[in-house]
């Protein structure tokens, strides 16, 4: 994992990223980024769950082929 003190820099300069784009917009249009800014996580979140969703499915289809090709497999009995 990151080193907690690395974390908290990355976020620290995340923070300043952030300021200084609100700082080259007019203050009027800095309620506007916010909505922007809300709406864009949002999006990714919803993508994030899509994704997941998605792999989780394919994960569990991949499963159940599985148990259908073993459950075809008959006993034989020789001799």
């Amino acid at each position: 994992m990151m080193n907690s003190e690395v974390a908290g820099r990355i976020k620290l300069a995340g923070e300043y990223q952030r300021k200084a784009i609100y700082a080259l917009f007019p203050e009027r249009v800095s309620e506007h980024l916010t909505v922007i800014e809300k709406e864009l996580k949002m999006i990714a979140l919803e993508v994030l769950a899509e994704v997941l969703k998605e792999r989780n499915e394919s994960h569990t289809f991949s499963e159940q082929q599985s148990r259908e090709q073993t459950s075809k497999v008959k006993k034989v009995d020789i001799g």
